[in-house]
C-alpha cells in the first residue's frame, strides 16, 4: 500500500485567489494605489515593446582568434600520454584486434565445415 501525503487545503485556495480578477476586470498587479490611498488608478498596460536593435557584426578574424586561443588553452590541459605508454596501448589494441579475429576465423571456419556436413 502507498503512502501519499495529504495536500494542504489551504494551498489549492491560495492558487485560487492569485488568479482571481476583480469584478471590474483588472487583477490584482493592473492596479495601483495613488499617493492618498483613497483612490485606485488603473495600470496603463505596456505599449509592444520594442525589439532589440541587431548588434554590429562581430570581426570575423577576432572570432577566429578568440576561438584558437580558446582551443590552444584546452590543448594544454590534456594529458598526453609518453613514449612508454603509447607503445602499451597500442600492443593492447593489438593484441585485442588479432584475438577478435582469431575468433571469428575459428567460428566462421566451424560453420562452414557443419554447413558442407549438412549439404
Amino acid at each position: 500500500m502507498a503512502v501519499t501525503k495529504k495536500q494542504d487545503s489551504s494551498d489549492k485556495k491560495d492558487q485560487g485567489k492569485k488568479d482571481r480578477v476583480r469584478r471590474d476586470g483588472l487583477a490584482k498587479k493592473d492596479i495601483v494605489l495613488s499617493k492618498d490611498k483613497k483612490e485606485v488608478v488603473k495600470k496603463e498596460p505596456s505599449a509592444k515593446k520594442d525589439l532589440p536593435v541587431k548588434k554590429d557584426q562581430v570581426n570575423r578574424v577576432e572570432q577566429v582568434q578568440k576561438f584558437l586561443r580558446g582551443a590552444f588553452s584546452e590543448l594544454k590541459k590534456v594529458h598526453w600520454p609518453n613514449r612508454r605508454e603509447i607503445i602499451i596501448y597500442t600492443s593492447v589494441v593489438v593484441v585485442a584486434v588479432v584475438a577478435v579475429g582469431v575468433l571469428i576465423w575459428l567460428f566462421d571456419s566451424a560453420l562452414s565445415f557443419v554447413l558442407k556436413f549438412i549439404l
